[in-house]
């Protein structure tokens, strides 16, 4: 057995808190086998991390700005991420951070999630890293956030060899190929891809350990999540309308703070049926236990409804999400609505999917669970730190 390690998690958070939640994941699992963790995120995602027993590194964040789902011109797109991601203020702020919180904890390797420069203070403290991300991303938004990211790298002048690294020693897809394929990404992306990860590898979705296996039957539940960004307010309003008349009970997680309003406008729209939350910590084990969930199509919340053979609606609203919804529809195992779909049109869908034959959303998670990401990660990094220590002593001697 390898003596154990010590892994530094990174995450972006505030606009989604998947990446959180992944991380939080992965770590707890790492720690279960007896390596020594810590995770880094913003405060506001600081009890995500605590409440499952972890160490929390504070970083800064940049704040949610939703606009960007909307946007296909891609000459805008990257003028637009060089007021965010690629931002000169936010890549130097993001970097010191990174640089501050591996001094402060002594990593064996870096893991992150969409914190695109992790890896480039990894490199730069002579560290391995290992990205997380979803290949749909690299199709919208990520096929304009990486090249200006590149770009204000060499603009602060962060060395080459160091900047280079933004995507880590290897990428590793928390999916299987038949849901997020590297085929979906568009040729000269990939081509920029292919020349900054030595490695890209599918391991599996990260699961938490204690997810709950599909079992029998359920008590009539309609799970309403549509993630952290803050948008979709309005399609909450309209789901739990065309909910109000089916006489099931209804959760719903705004995934933030109430904007101010929202509470009382899904309660008042679903009566006495519908419990909200701000956050749930209990959210695996609430879609496990769920008849059917209407979700945006965001990553986490995808994987979670096909590991616990939940059915999906889908209410998209940005190209990843319109993909992942398309890969389940064509499955069998969701249904996708249009943004614009009316109250009927819904209660519809709702229908179908608290109706929904259990038989093959069962067998698809069945054969899901059979691929575990956070072990083929452990293994992975495992790997790449001996490795990367051999390499070391090769160069010193």
């Amino acid at each position: 057995m390898t003596a154990p390690l010590r892994v530094l998690f990174v995450a972006f958070s505030r606009s989604s808190l998947g990446h959180v939640a992944r991380m939080r994941t992965a770590a707890a699992r790492f720690a279960g086998a007896g390596h020594e963790v810590a995770v880094a995120v913003h405060e506001e995602a600081r009890p995500i991390v605590e409440r499952a027993g972890l160490r929390w590194i504070g970083i800064d964040e940049i704040g949610p700005a939703p606009a960007w789902r909307g946007m296909s011109d891609e000459a805008g797109l990257r003028a637009f991420a060089r007021t965010r991601l690629a931002s000169p203020a936010y890549v130097e702020r993001s970097m010191d951070d990174e640089l501050n919180a591996i001094d402060a904890f002594g990593p064996d390797a870096v893991v992150s999630d969409m914190r695109n420069t992790a890896s480039v203070a990894a490199s730069m403290r002579g560290l391995p890293s290992f990205t997380v991300h979803n290949l749909r991303l690299f199709r919208h938004p990520m096929h304009a956030v990486l090249p200006e990211i590149l770009a204000t790298l060499d603009g602060l002048r962060v060395p080459d060899v160091h900047a280079r690294k933004v995507l880590g020693d290897a990428m590793l897809v928390p999916d299987l190929p038949l849901l997020d394929p590297l085929t979906d990404v568009p040729p000269a992306t990939a081509a920029l891809v292919a020349s900054l990860a030595a490695e890209i590898r599918h391991i599996g979705p990260l699961a938490p350990e204690d997810l709950r296996e599909p079992d029998g039957e359920r008590a009539p539940l309609l799970n309403v999540t549509l993630g952290g960004s803050g948008l979709g307010e309005e399609d909450l309003v309209r789901i739990v309308a065309a909910a109000s008349g089916l006489g099931v009970p209804v959760a719903v997680t705004l995934g933030g703070k109430d904007p101010g309003g929202l509470t009382g406008r899904l309660r008042a729209a679903g009566g006495s049926a519908v419990d909200v939350a701000e956050f749930r910590h209990d959210a695996a084990d609430l879609m496990a236990r769920s008849t059917a969930a209407v979700v945006h199509g965001g990553h986490a919340s995808m994987l979670e409804g096909l590991l616990t053979a939940t059915p999906l609606v889908f209410l998209p609203h940005s190209e990843e999400q319109r993909g992942n919804a398309a890969r389940v529809a064509a499955l069998g195992l969701g249904d996708v609505l249009d943004g614009a779909a009316d109250t009927v049109a819904i209660e519809a869908a709702l229908k179908a999917a608290l109706s929904a034959d259990p038989a093959p959303h069962r067998a698809f998670a069945t054969q899901l669970r059979a691929t575990d990401g956070a072990a083929a990660m452990i293994e992975r990094v495992t790997a790449g730190v001996a490795v990367h220590r051999l390499a070391g002593a090769r160069d010193a001697a």
